[in-house]
């Protein structure tokens, strides 16, 4: 059986969750649920598209490419992107 992970409050009374131990990425959603001493967090379900708003699609749109790898090797010159030169 693992060993149990303590989590303790800093000084403004917050818990801090480490990533590992959620097992989730960045911008995670969850809904806190109390039950008398016992607390859930429940994974919340990401929005449908449809219903997210073209601000918030472009900026989550913007983080992801913000995060991927940077480009290492010379860019495709603008010519070979020609439709007549495609098929060469």
């Amino acid at each position: 059986m693992a060993e149990p992970t303590i989590l303790e409050t800093n000084a403004s009374g917050e818990l801090e969750i480490p990533a590992g131990v959620l097992g989730v990425g960045p911008h995670a959603r969850f809904r806190l649920e109390h039950d008398g001493e016992v607390f859930r967090l429940i994974p919340e379900v990401q929005p449908n598209a449809e219903t997210v708003s073209p601000s918030e699609r472009a900026r989550t749109f913007r983080d992801w490419v913000a995060q991927l790898p940077k480009r290492r090797g010379p860019a495709v010159p603008g010519e070979a992107w020609r439709r007549e030169n495609l098929y060469d």
